[in-house]
C-alpha cells in the first residue's frame, strides 16, 4: 500500500509512471494474496477504496499527460480498474473503487480540456496583439513615409539644379523602397496565422473610446445601425483613429457639448460619424491630448480607401463623417 501512494509525490512531474507503479501494485497485491496469503493479505471489505492512491492516479494521468498519446494515458488507468476487478467477494469495495476511478478520470479529463483551452486563448491573444503592433507599425511608418516621398517628388520637379534634383529623385527612390520592404515585413509577420485584424474582422469596439470621454466630462452616445460586416485591418484601425480624433476636438473645442457617434452599416460600406452640439465654455471637461489635425486625419481615411467630410452645423456644432468600404 506504501509502495502504491508514496510514488503520488512525483505524480506532476511523471504521471503515468506513477500511474503504472499504482497500477503494478494493485495487480501484485492479489496474486500475491493467492500464493502467500498469510504475508500479503487482501483489503477487506470495509476498506474505502482500493488501491487508495487511484483516484490520485487516474486524475494525474489525465490531467498532467494531456501532451501524450490517448492509449498511454488510459492503459494504467484500465490494468488498475481490471485489478479492482479481481478482487473476491468485495462487490461493495469494487463499486466505491470503480465508481471514484471514473469520477477521476472525468474530472481529470475536465481540467485537461480547460487548459488547453486556456493556453490556446493566451496563444490567439498574443497573436493578434502582434498583428495588431504590426498593424499599428505598418499605418504610421507609411503615413511619414509616404509623405517624405511625395516631398520629394515635389521638390525634384521644381529644383533648378541637376545635382539636388537628382538628391531629391535619390530620396524618393529609397522612400519608395523602404515602403516595399515595410509592407513585405508586415506580411511576413501576419503569415500564415489564421487570424487578424487584416483578414475580415468587424469594425473595432468604440466603447472604451465612450466610456473615457464620459469620464473626463463628455457624455457621449453610440449607436450602431446594419449588421456588422468584416472590413480590413486599416479600415479599422481608422475607423478607430477618426472617432479617437473626434472626440479629443470635442474636448479642445466644445466643452460640454452633446455628442452622438453613429455607425451605419450599409451594402459595400460603413459610414462613422461624429456630431456635436455647440459646446459651453464654463464646463469642466479633462484636458485633452494633442489630438490629430483634420487634414492629417483626412490623409490617413484617404490611404485606408475612405472619404472624410466635415464641417459646422445648423445648431452651431460640428460634424465629421468617414465613409470606408467593407472587404
Amino acid at each position: 500500500m506504501l509502495a502504491g501512494a508514496l510514488p503520488l509525490l512525483w505524480m506532476r512531474r511523471a504521471p503515468l509512471v506513477v500511474a503504472w507503479i499504482c497500477a503494478g501494485t494493485a495487480l501484485a497485491v492479489p496474486v500475491l494474496a493467492l500464493v502467500v496469503p498469510s504475508a500479503v493479505p487482501l483489503p477487506s471489505a470495509g476498506a474505502p477504496l482500493w488501491p487508495p492512491a487511484a483516484p490520485f492516479v487516474a486524475y494525474g494521468a489525465m490531467a498532467f499527460a494531456g501532451d501524450r498519446r490517448p492509449l498511454s494515458r488510459w492503459m494504467p488507468v484500465m490494468v488498475i480498474g481490471f485489478a479492482v476487478l479481481t478482487l473476491p467477494d468485495r462487490l461493495a469495495l469494487i463499486a466505491r473503487s470503480e465508481a471514484a476511478i471514473a469520477l477521476a478520470v472525468m474530472y481529470g479529463m475536465y481540467v485537461s480540456v480547460r487548459e488547453r483551452l486556456r493556453a490556446e486563448l493566451a496563444e490567439r491573444s498574443e497573436r493578434i496583439e502582434r498583428e495588431r503592433l504590426a498593424g499599428e507599425m505598418h499605418d504610421v511608418v507609411t503615413h511619414r513615409v509616404s509623405r517624405i516621398v511625395l516631398q520629394a517628388g515635389v521638390l525634384a520637379g521644381a529644383a533648378g539644379d541637376d545635382r539636388a534634383r537628382a538628391a531629391a529623385e535619390d530620396i524618393r527612390t529609397m522612400g519608395c523602397d523602404a515602403l516595399d520592404e515595410l509592407r513585405h515585413m508586415v506580411a511576413l509577420l501576419r503569415r500564415g496565422t489564421g487570424e487578424g485584424f487584416d483578414l475580415g474582422l468587424p469594425l473595432p469596439d468604440l466603447r472604451p473610446l465612450v466610456i473615457v470621454s464620459a469620464r473626463d466630462g463628455v457624455p457621449v452616445e453610440l449607436s450602431v445601425d446594419g449588421p456588422p460586416a468584416p472590413v480590413s485591418g486599416l479600415v479599422g484601425r481608422t475607423a478607430y483613429l477618426v472617432v479617437e480624433a473626434a472626440l479629443a476636438n470635442v474636448h479642445k473645442h466644445a466643452p460640454g457639448a452633446d455628442v452622438r457617434v453613429g455607425v451605419r452599416y450599409a451594402p459595400g460600406n460603413v459610414r462613422i460619424a461624429v456630431r456635436n452640439t455647440g459646446g459651453m465654455p464654463d464646463a469642466w471637461v479633462a484636458v485633452a491630448g494633442p489630438g490629430m489635425s483634420l487634414p492629417d486625419l483626412r490623409e490617413r481615411v484617404e490611404l485606408a480607401g475612405g472619404t472624410l467630410s466635415c464641417g459646422p452645423t445648423e445648431d452651431g456644432g460640428f460634424r465629421v463623417e468617414a465613409t470606408f468600404p467593407t472587404s
